[in-house]
């Protein structure tokens, strides 16, 4: 349609606000409430329009076009209209640097007094220079504020982590409160009291991680003024330069804008056009990034032990060390584990230089989802196929399954999010009770290991004649069908711990039209009924023509899994690796990845190679230190199958080195050919010719922000969507008087390779606590234990300590425990897991002497 603002006539659309077009068509209009991705709201009213043969003036956030309408946006009425709403905005806010006729020249001689208990003027706040209230001023010309002036004196909140409240600031533009309802679904902010009383805060006035805050810094990013602060920078000047690049902690893959000045990072914030996450992030790409590149444990220095002591060396000499060590032992008697958060590049060259010249078959990593590969190679079809992260905001039922999606792949939160306000239905399907189980159609809290009987009850519920010819392959139809008849559903009922009407109404929603979605987290393939579980899920992904999506966690284990093809038979995952080192066959362990502490007398000879100390420096014989992301390029394949560059932001600390380069270096030195890599880009290259998939990458593409997906349709066009043979688990072994809890493992997704973001980043503690383990709130009654106690968890295996988190995410009789590979031995339950053959465990709780 062609509306016309200010004399200009514009093509518009009816989806967008009068204030979006405008915007678009670089015509300013002064506005303070309305935000990027938030509803309409009209509170600040500095947005109004005049439009002809209409009476009044209209809030051009909230006005959508009409063909023909004319619209002026600047007038002497208007701008008085502004002005006098802004002066009234301002009456209640600290204004003297606003209007102030020297404020021109008080940055030059005042940049140093921002370090004051109170803000009373933009020269003191954090936010001088980005404040849009102090862009407005500009804009309107506003010389004088006519109305008292009136400051509110209220406390700053200073008890929570990462940012500071400061409400005096606040303007109750309603942005920190919509965002997080809206975007992020948590309505921990909301408006208080009536009146001139009103302001922004939370129920009971408790503080923010106390109401299950997650710290997204959402709020932050949206508040107009200095009312949210981020702590560590609030002190700061102005960065010099600011650099794009990807977060490399999870692996949703987001775009950050990352402020540095004098090489130092400032701050972190997630870009508004970043093409996954569109101005979102959490708490590990919002504060975290900080604190890691520059955290004391980071290694500086190449290390070897001498005289039974690390001593800091030069590069050569630490190369030549342990080429020399590694030339005397057999490709069987070394293991590799990799890191699934190192690039593409990174990971390809360790493979090649484990596989080419260690000549070893035990290769590795520590994942949340070892069974996806193994499943995709089995049943022929691959299940890390790509998919669009937007696509899930227009599913009409999703199957939410073993998954805190709002923690571990907060951005696939807000697509879920934004599909349920648009009227999907979300069904949750866990042992455990998670947050957003509230907003859920159907909650089926399930007991643990029995989602394959689950999902075999539902396709028998729904299976009919006509779907036999949906399956080409009939005979392996019939056998579907034959073994679904057998089910009994008073028994599956029973084993699964629901009600029929509930299975019931949950195959209904599965059989309705619409684009349907399975998503599904790392319970969900982690423990030793995952290939079952699998299994089932596709046969019924493909009677209901749902689409799977597994949640990874890790920044490129999809990357992992693509640049290990030409390596495949070297691959074992890292249960085997560990089995075969408890067995004493493996003599020499290199590892650029988190794993458990082992004991030198089992293997002789020890390589880490990672950015921060841990444990394992305590045994190994040689630390190399490996460059962050933020240190160096490469590529990304994120949850989606997006391949996204990361760039170099700043220079390594100390003389750490990118990872590729370390494993070229040492591939050279044992006379391994084709190591002669000068830059990352070599490397895709070469990777592009020895795998399909990666054959339309190009880095110039990348740099100018072109979308490319890794290349799945080779190998799609082979595969054939069939039915995959069934075989249910046994149920859970039952708990007795000794062992009377069911241990259940959540995998930590708050680690960076070595580094343990909830143990080292003062307030990540506080909200995510990798040493609690969680007990419903009747058995702690029972035990009579409280809240931060410290506990001893047993089990026929070993045994492990943490401290009690009384919760009510797990039903009663349930043990959750984070499950942290490279923790400290006395809190460790990594060896009991792998032991148990990733089985759940009885166990019993005893309280630490």
């Amino acid at each position: 349609m062609k509306i016309i603002i200010d004399k200009k006539e514009i093509i518009a659309e009816n989806n967008k606000t009068i204030l979006e077009i405008a915007r678009e068509n670089d015509i300013y209009i002064p506005s303070i409430c309305d935000y990027f991705k938030l509803n309409p709201y009209g509170a600040c009213r500095l947005c109004i329009v005049e439009i002809k043969g209409q009476k009044g003036y209209f809030p051009s956030c909230s006005i959508f076009p009409e063909e023909g309408m004319k619209i002026k946006t600047d007038s002497p009425k208007l701008k008085k209209l502004r002005r006098n709403l802004l002066e009234l905005i301002l009456s209640e806010h600290p204004s003297a640097c606003l209007i102030c006729r020297e404020k021109e020249n008080c940055d030059e001689y005042k940049s140093t007094i921002r370090k004051v208990s109170e803000v009373t003027g933009c020269v003191l706040c954090p936010s001088n220079g980005t404040c849009e209230l102090q862009e407005v001023v500009n804009a309107l010309n506003l010389k004088n504020v006519r109305f008292p002036s009136l400051y509110r004196d209220f406390i700053i909140n200073k008890n929570d982590p990462f940012f500071d409240r400061d409400y005096n600031l606040c303007i109750l533009c309603g942005r920190c409160v919509r965002v997080c309802h809206e975007t992020r679904g948590v309505s921990v902010l909301s408006f208080i009291y009536r009146g001139s009383k009103t302001t922004i805060g939370t129920a009971l006035d408790q503080n923010l991680h106390e109401l299950g805050c997650q710290f997204c810094g959402a709020c932050v990013d949206v508040c107009p003024t200095g009312a949210l602060t981020e702590k560590s920078k609030k002190y700061e000047q102005s960065p010099d330069r600011k650099e794009r690049t990807i977060c490399g902690i999870c692996s949703m893959g987001c775009e950050l804008e990352v402020e540095i000045r004098n090489g130092r990072i400032l701050s972190c914030y997630p870009r508004k056009d970043g093409p996954v996450n569109e101005g979102q992030a959490c708490v590990r790409g919002r504060f975290a990034l900080k604190e890691i590149v520059c955290h004391p444990k980071r290694i500086h220095y190449p290390l070897i032990r001498k005289k039974k002591k690390l001593e800091e060396v030069s590069w050569d000499e630490a190369i030549d060390f342990i080429a020399e060590k590694l030339k005397t032992y057999k490709g069987t008697q070394v293991a590799c584990i990799l890191s699934s958060q190192i690039s593409c590049e990174d990971s390809y060259v360790f493979q090649k230089f484990a596989s080419n010249v260690l000549k070893t078959r035990n290769i590795g990593t520590i994942t949340a989802n070892p069974d996806l590969e193994l499943f995709s190679q089995k049943s022929d079809y691959d299940l890390m196929s790509n998919f669009r992260i937007r696509d899930i905001s227009k599913a009409k039922a999703i199957f939410l399954i073993d998954s805190n999606v709002s923690v571990s792949n907060p951005i696939i939160w807000v697509e879920i999010l934004k599909a349920v306000s648009n009227g999907a239905k979300l069904v949750v399907i866990d042992s455990l009770r998670w947050p957003h189980s509230r907003l859920a159609t159907i909650c089926l809290q399930i007991k643990p290991g029995t989602e394959s009987y689950l999902f075999a009850l539902i396709a028998k519920l729904l299976l009919g004649e006509e779907q036999e010819e949906s399956f080409p392959n009939t005979e392996k139809f019939n056998s579907y069908r034959e073994f679904l008849s057998k089910i009994q559903m008073s028994e599956a009922l029973e084993a699964i711990g629901i009600e029929e009407k509930e299975a019931k109404k949950t195959a209904e929603i599965l059989n309705e039209d619409g684009l349907k979605y399975f998503i599904f987290g790392s319970g969900f393939t982690q423990h030793s009924w995952g290939m079952s579980n699998l299994t089932c899920l596709w046969n019924l992904s493909l009677q209901t023509q749902a689409r799977v999506i597994p949640l990874t966690f890790e920044s490129n284990l999809k990357g992992l899994l693509h640049t290990s093809r030409p390596f495949s038979a070297m691959k074992k995952d890292f249960a085997e690796i560990s089995k075969i080192i408890s067995d004493g066959k493996i003599k020499a362990l290199y590892s650029n990845g988190p794993i458990p502490l082992y004991s030198k007398k089992s293997i002789e000879f020890i390589v880490v190679q990672d950015s921060f100390m841990n444990e394992n420096l305590m045994v190994a014989d040689a630390v190399l230190p490996a460059s962050t992301f933020l240190e160096t390029e490469g590529t990304f394949l994120n949850v989606e199958g997006r391949i996204q560059k990361f760039n170099k932001v700043m220079d390594p600390l100390g003389e750490s080195r990118p990872d590729w380069w370390i494993a070229a270096q040492l591939g050279k030195r044992m006379e391994g050919k084709g190591f002669d890599y000068k830059k990352p880009s070599e490397i895709m290259a070469e990777i592009k010719r020895k795998i399909p998939e990666f054959r339309n990458v190009s880095y110039n593409q990348l740099k100018k922000g072109i979308e490319i997906f890794i290349n799945h349709k080779e190998t799609e066009e082979k595969r054939e969507e069939k039915l995959t043979p069934l075989k249910l688990p046994p149920l859970l072994t039952d708990v007795n008087e000794e062992y009377p809890f069911i241990l259940l493992f959540e995998y930590n997704s708050d680690t960076y390779r070595g580094f343990v973001l909830n143990k080292e980043i003062k307030g990540m503690e506080l909200i995510r606590n990798s040493r609690w383990i969680q007990i419903n709130t009747e058995d702690a009654k029972k035990l009579e234990l409280t809240d931060g106690e410290s506990i001893v968890v047993e089990s026929e295996l070993g045994r492990f300590k943490g401290y009690v988190r009384i919760s009510e995410v797990v039903p009663s009789g349930i043990v959750l425990a984070s499950f942290l590979s490279n923790e400290e031995k006395d809190f460790s339950a990594a060896h009991m897991m792998f032991s148990s053959g990733l089985k759940t465990l009885p166990i019993k709780i005893k309280r630490e002497c």
